[in-house]
């Protein structure tokens, strides 16, 4: 009895060191790249991706009064001389994360030689007003939504999200029915309470413990707490969609269920849905098959490319 004790406090004391050593180095970790980390990142490349930044002022809050200004920064690769205009595949990344999520996609050449790419910090992330959360979808994709103008005569608009940032995403293909012509789902959480809220959650939420919650952390769990009312707030305007649909999941995700892709095909009633369950992976999509995302886009951009060629030919011959 005694060793069982003795056993157990020391897997205790062992979780306990644990779990500080990751809340110390947090404080630490803001998971993002300045500006000059971003040049140095890319140097030497052909196609190197340019850092822009937009300001949004005069929105209103929910009781009337003016909202500060917010900051959005993002990347983009160059867009080509003259008329022959590349699609634009955007990328939204999820939580706790910032742009450089992306990072490798800009590093590829056969993408980049067949789009333009595009990486946003969501706000409160990166370096789009850090640590200043928002917790509303639907404000959310308003911040964003100078992006969509920006590239509103891309021949061809695909916005890439992943985990939560695919929630943003179908928001702004809700707002842009005309203007986003396919979002690719990436371990999105679209369904409301379809992912998992560990107790530490709330327990992190607390006024005497939220304090010592690094802010990076702190946005990703603010989020989180709130996500499920969130993803409520826009369920009416699933039907505006009408991009075409690509979804990627893990099987074996316990974070973001495998469900959303039931709730995304029950909703998506104007859109075509097509979907690849993964059935080795989890919530680590992006980061381990990352070349199988490539070619997934790299496949949606080669038959954007027939469907074009196609048309032209039906119409020389009418």
């Amino acid at each position: 009895m005694k060793r069982f004790i003795r056993i157990l406090c020391w897997s205790l004391l062992t979780l306990f060191v644990l779990a500080a050593c990751v809340v110390v180095g947090a404080w630490f970790f803001e998971s993002r790249l300045t500006d000059q980390e971003i040049v140095d990142e890319f140097r030497g490349q052909r196609i190197r991706p340019v850092v822009h930044s937009y300001q949004i002022t005069g929105l209103k809050q929910p009781d009337g009064r003016t909202e500060p200004p917010r900051t959005i920064r993002f990347i983009e690769t160059p867009a080509p001389p003259g008329d022959s205009a590349l699609p634009v595949v955007l990328f939204v990344h999820g939580a706790p994360s910032s742009l450089s999520f992306f990072a490798d996609f800009f590093k590829d050449t056969t993408l980049l030689n067949r789009a333009q790419l595009v990486a946003v910090d969501r706000p409160g992330y990166g370096f789009s007003d850090f640590g200043r959360v928002e917790t509303s979808i639907i404000r959310q994709a308003e911040y964003l939504q100078p992006l969509i103008d920006r590239y509103k005569k891309a021949p061809y608009l695909m916005i890439v999200g992943s985990s939560y940032g695919g929630s943003v995403s179908a928001r702004l293909a809700m707002n842009n029915p005309d203007r986003v012509d396919h979002v690719v789902f990436v371990s999105s959480a679209l369904g409301p309470g379809l992912e998992r809220t560990y107790p530490i959650s709330y327990f992190a939420d607390s006024p005497l413990i939220r304090w010592g919650v690094p802010p990076l952390l702190r946005l990703a769990n603010d989020e989180k707490l709130a996500h499920r009312k969130a993803l409520e707030a826009i369920l009416p305007d699933w039907p505006k969609i009408r991009a075409s649909i690509t979804m990627l999941h893990g099987q074996l995700d316990e974070l973001v269920y495998p469900t959303n892709i039931s709730f995304a095909q029950q909703h998506l009633v104007n859109a075509q849905v097509k979907q690849f369950l993964l059935p080795e992976n989890r919530h680590d999509i992006v980061f381990n098959k990352r070349e199988y995302m490539t070619q997934i886009i790299l496949d949606i951009l080669n038959r954007r490319v027939v469907k074009e060629t196609v048309n032209v030919k039906s119409m020389a011959l009418k």
